[in-house]
């Protein structure tokens, strides 16, 4: 089942990600910067027990495989909606963190509450994230605010590639990927929130 070795090196890269941060960036006790990526680990590795379950249990039977299909679908959805969330808690407390960024600043001149898109958006005013990232980024949001509020039924139409995966939207209609697409857009999410805070780290600290 390639949906498991695909979350086997998500889970490694999640690691790799936490223990770089613990180790160059973590500076107090349960840091939020490390935490996030090791809470985003913990989701994974659950994501990881349920697929094996399902792989042990694949119905010989053509007919159960849509149905399979479908709860594998939602439960890596939940894993990325989940990472996501973590993420934008962490990208918070970062900025509160990373006072001298100008970040939190520049992202309450757009909104009086602090959201992930917002300090995404401030930190490309200011130099923290680059312009073909920012499209990253956009789309990433797009589809986490679609699975999260519209059950990944598309609200417009769009045709883009992220993660190496083709994602295809027409209003009304669940978005269309292939059935790893949210455990690539997990991986995606995390290398991006990494590479933001590494720049806000090596630029503000």
């Amino acid at each position: 089942m390639d949906l498991l070795e695909g979350v086997e090196n998500l889970l490694a890269s999640v690691r790799v990600y936490a223990e770089m941060v613990d180790e160059d960036i973590a500076d107090r006790k349960n840091d939020p910067r490390s935490m996030c990526f090791w809470n985003i680990h913990n989701r994974v590795k659950v994501t990881q027990e349920i697929l094996a379950f399902y792989a042990a249990s694949w119905p010989d039977d053509p007919e159960g495989e849509g149905e399979m299909l479908e709860r594998v679908m939602t439960v890596t959805r939940d894993m990325f909606v989940d990472a996501v969330s973590s993420i934008e808690k962490a990208s918070k407390d970062a900025v509160g963190i990373y006072s001298g960024s100008g970040i939190r600043e520049k992202s309450l001149e757009v909104n009086r509450f602090l959201y992930l898109r917002t300090i995404i958006k401030a930190s490309a005013d200011l130099g923290y994230v680059e312009p073909r990232t920012m499209e990253d980024w956009d789309n990433l949001l797009v589809i986490r605010n679609l699975a999260v509020h519209n059950n990944s039924v598309s609200d417009r139409s769009k045709k883009f590639e992220l993660a190496g995966v083709q994602i295809s939207m027409r209003p009304g209609r669940m978005m269309k990927g292939p059935v790893g697409t949210f455990i690539a857009l997990t991986d995606t999410a995390v290398t991006l929130f990494y590479r933001w805070l590494e720049a806000v780290h090596l630029k503000a600290a």
